[in-house]
């Protein structure tokens, strides 16, 4: 029993350690106000219940599939001691929605694990926070109502840079080509 004990203290203290461990140095997500120096940043790692990698999955799997970008920090807090940011995205376009929960031009409440904390960047290896101005397409599903998360961690959200869109996650669902390209590979999954 005692030695159960001591293994598990040890279990505890090792994932404790591999929460806290610095990755490195990264500016904090955009907000109003936000100081131009950059915040020492934690890393924190994440095993996924959920893990997509191709668009009929997602589709299956998510309320909504929207385009758009990131207009702002709603608010930072945490469940526990894990720190959350709300951020508000703007539909740019719909992609998948059949419940209609939304339409183009909302502004969606969009939850993730990581935040400031203390000065401190809090953030997933795998999954950065969002980024104000950050154009995405996001599988989403709504726990409640008017508050969305991304399905499956970072295989459920896709970067579009320079008129291309790509997988956030690299063993997240293939995909590069164009949001139009991409509205269709949705549309047909």
């Amino acid at each position: 029993m005692r030695k159960q004990l001591v293994y598990g203290a040890a279990s505890v203290m090792i994932a404790v350690a591999a929460v806290t461990s610095f990755s490195g140095c990264s500016s904090p997500p955009d907000t109003a106000g936000a100081s131009a120096t950059p915040a020492p940043t934690m890393g924190m790692d994440a095993s996924w219940a959920e893990g997509y990698n191709n668009l009929a999955d997602l589709k299956a799997h998510s309320a909504i599939a929207v385009q758009g970008s990131f207009t702002r920090v709603i608010a930072q807090s945490s469940i526990k001691t894990i720190p959350i940011t709300d951020f508000e995205f703007t539909v740019d376009k719909v992609l998948n929605d059949p419940g209609h929960l939304v339409t183009a031009g909302a502004k969606l409440t969009v939850r993730q694990t990581g935040g400031t904390v203390d000065g401190v960047l809090h953030q997933t290896t795998d999954d950065p926070l969002f980024k104000i101005s950050e154009n995405a397409v996001l599988f989403l599903k709504q726990p409640e109502p008017g508050l969305f998360y991304v399905v499956g961690g970072p295989t459920g959200r896709f970067e579009i840079v320079n008129g291309k869109v790509s997988p956030a996650a690299r063993d997240g669902a293939k995909f590069a080509g164009s949001p139009a390209d991409f509205a269709a590979a949705v549309k047909n999954s």
